[in-house]
């Protein structure tokens, strides 16, 4: 299971204060380090940089993110952002020794696709590959599902390979419907299958918004993903019972041989106490 770790975001708040954005805008690599060398500790395969709240700061806020974390982990990184010279700037510094480089993400949208794909092509990252096009976020998931199989096929036209594409079905709040989790479940199931080789990742977070006990759904989601085919997701790596469910379900769905990463973990005592 590819991790995300989600933490190094400016519009992530604790506590309702916007610490990460102010550490951002001061510079201080100590803390952004940390925030950064704990995700990894915990368990997380990529590190997400996303400094979008910074707008005319965020080329040079998201270049600075990226020196500072690279050199002081070995994770490589996913660069998320709306501005596309942000993340040519970020992508330009990238220290590829570190592994591939992912962009968070690409749509169907006639601008942003035609200004992400240089990028990927460029740089040759992974892409995200979000299930949204010019006619904006559609709840339906038949059409989330046909924007997402358009992506794909735009994409390995362009030379992409699929291993490289990671689909979003998109991650409704399950307060806005009943049927929103079960139609995601129903896009990745979709896409896993008809696209072999491809890969589907989510902002799991975002199914909880609003709801209390947020935790529970987020957990919940996660592995209801998995069980579909959900091989990557964008998640907070510190919550240890959720990495400790992601190994089980791995152990459990065949995707960890005889059981070793999981064995490994226990062994090192990432499940005390849980």
């Amino acid at each position: 299971m590819l991790i995300v770790g989600e933490r190094i975001n400016t519009s992530r708040k604790v506590k309702g204060e916007p610490i990460i954005e102010k550490a951002v805008c001061a510079r201080d690599a100590d803390f952004v380090i940390k925030l950064a060398k704990d995700q990894v500790e915990a368990g997380a395969t990529y590190i997400d940089l996303n400094c979008g709240t910074l707008r005319e700061d965020e080329p040079e806020s998201l270049e600075w993110l990226t020196k500072t974390v690279q050199a002081a982990v070995d994770a490589p990184l996913t660069f998320d952002s709306p501005n596309p010279a942000a993340i040519e700037r970020a992508l330009a510094v990238y220290d590829h020794t570190k592994g591939q480089p992912m962009i968070n993400s690409i749509t169907a949208e006639t601008d942003r696709y035609k200004n992400i794909l240089p990028l990927v092509q460029k740089y040759q990252t992974k892409v995200i590959a979000l299930s949204m096009d010019d006619t904006g976020i559609q709840a339906d998931a038949e059409k989330r599902l046909t924007v997402a199989r358009d992506l794909v096929k735009r994409l390995t036209d362009d030379q992409v390979p699929l291993d490289a594409i990671y689909v979003d079905p998109l991650t409704f709040p399950i307060g806005t419907g009943t049927e929103v989790g079960v139609a995601m479940l129903e896009i990745i199931s979709r896409i896993m299958t008809e696209y072999p080789g491809v890969h589907t990742i989510a902002g799991i977070s975002n199914v909880s918004h609003g709801m209390p006990a947020r935790k529970f759904l987020n957990e919940a989601m996660t592995l209801l993903s998995m069980d579909r085919g959900m091989d990557a997701a964008i998640i907070d790596p510190m919550d240890r019972y959720l990495m400790a469910l992601i190994a089980a379900a791995e152990a459990l769905l065949g995707r960890d041989e005889f059981s070793m990463n999981y064995i490994t973990l226990s062994r090192a005592g990432k499940f005390d106490g849980l």
